[in-house]
């Protein structure tokens, strides 16, 4: 008996001690990446499923060695920069970090106001400004929590749906693993970009910085790599993993055969119609919604640990410079509801630019974890420096190749 009460206290204690791939798991599983998927999958069938696997471990790899820089380097990325290669990549590494971190909420904003007007019916660009206003209030002021809760539990519910939806549309096996094989045979400018924001929805610049503050956050040290570890395959390769591949087989089962390659922010919602009937649409909405209102908060927050990691600000909640920080990023994101286009179209554009700047942090990361002056013994072993180099490949490959078919 006291030893079933102890496993389970240890249990416990260790799903207790997991939590900040946790967080970077829900900015990532945001609406760029369900549209993106479900996308791929209506689109291109299973043929793209290496694609997705393919993030999905790039993720762990990328977030795991990221958690690692900052636990042996005691600091933030922008501050190990600096201490170790000078004030002018540091301040390069900033910028660069709090471009994509504001691009992204430029376009979140504007997909929260389109859902937002296809469930009211009052289609304005003007919900813009009562958004801002509400995460102002809920970021720079505390509270945001409880919602950002009930959000999450939402997405979730969203996410079995479409678990449960491959129960119904019985997804053709075989079809899969032969989707499972790369295919490189035509690849082109649609291809690119449709792989480059599956790729950006998994290991962009905003979550690869975020790691590295939100592990110090945890009050995790050098000597809990094991545990940042197992927390980061948990939630990137068990958790996100499932939720990418689960709605790709499904826009790949159902939205496939019906030629709908989700061309509108609301063709997505008949991937889940075999389950839940004339009640899909609406609950996908909620979904996304929700989706949008979680992953927006925390960026916010990203932006104030990067900004006050360079300026040797202490950002905390209840702080002057805090609150103008993220009233700051409330701003720069309000043009976001007035920005002509589609959001689909928006968001895979949105996905594609933030990867861009994704091999500068890679190959930092790899560089100082393969330093035996800086990481001691704790640098890289090869099966993580072959991970982190196929990531460092396809970064450099995805970001020259997009930018050259623009």
């Amino acid at each position: 008996m006291e030893d079933a009460e102890k496993r389970i206290f240890n249990i416990g204690n260790l799903f207790s001690a997991f939590g900040p791939a946790w967080v970077i798991s829900a900015v990532a599983a945001g609406p760029g990446t369900t549209l993106s998927v479900a996308k791929a999958g209506g689109t291109y069938g299973y043929n793209f499923l290496w694609v997705v696997v393919l993030s999905v471990f790039l993720a762990f790899v990328c977030q795991y060695m990221a958690a690692k820089t900052a636990l042996i380097g005691g600091k933030g990325i922008v501050s190990i920069v600096e201490e170790k290669w000078g004030k002018p990549l540091a301040w390069f590494v900033a910028l660069d970090a709090l471009v994509v971190i504001w691009l992204c909420n430029v376009v979140l904003l504007k997909i929260l106001v389109a859902v937002t007007g296809f469930v009211t019916g009052w289609t304005t660009p003007f919900w813009g400004i009562f958004f801002a206003a509400v995460f102002y209030g809920l970021v720079g002021h505390g509270g945001y929590k409880i919602i950002e809760a009930v959000c999450k539990i939402v997405v979730s519910l969203l996410v079995i749906s479409f678990i449960a939806t491959l129960f119904i549309a019985k997804p053709d096996l075989g079809a899969a693993l032969a989707g499972l094989v790369p295919d490189l045979s035509h690849f082109g400018k649609a291809e690119v970009l449709m792989m480059t924001a599956i790729m950006g929805g998994s290991i962009h610049v905003t979550i690869l910085s975020m790691q590295t503050y939100t592990v110090h956050e945890k009050g995790w040290k050098a000597s809990d790599l094991n545990l940042a570890r197992t927390d980061t395959a948990v939630s990137l390769l068990g958790a996100f993993g499932l939720y990418c591949t689960a709605i790709y087989l499904t826009g790949a089962c159902v939205l496939n055969p019906e030629g709908i390659q989700v061309k509108t922010l609301f063709e997505m919602a008949n991937a889940i119609t075999p389950l839940l009937g004339g009640y899909a649409h609406g609950f996908f909405c909620l979904g996304i919604w929700c989706a949008v209102f979680s992953t927006i908060m925390p960026t916010f927050i990203a932006a104030s640990y990067v900004l006050g990691d360079k300026m040797k600000w202490e950002l905390k909640p209840g702080n002057t410079k805090y609150r103008l920080t993220i009233l700051a990023g409330c701003l720069i994101a309000l043009p976001g509801a007035f920005l002509p286009g589609k959001p689909v179209n928006l968001l895979l554009i949105m996905l594609a630019l933030s990867f861009i700047g994704t091999p500068l942090f890679v190959g930092i990361f790899l560089r100082l974890l393969n330093d035996r002056a800086w990481a001691g013994d704790r640098k890289n072993g090869w099966c993580l420096n072959l991970g982190g180099g196929a990531a460092l490949l396809v970064t450099v490959f995805l970001g020259v190749k997009w930018i050259s078919r623009l």
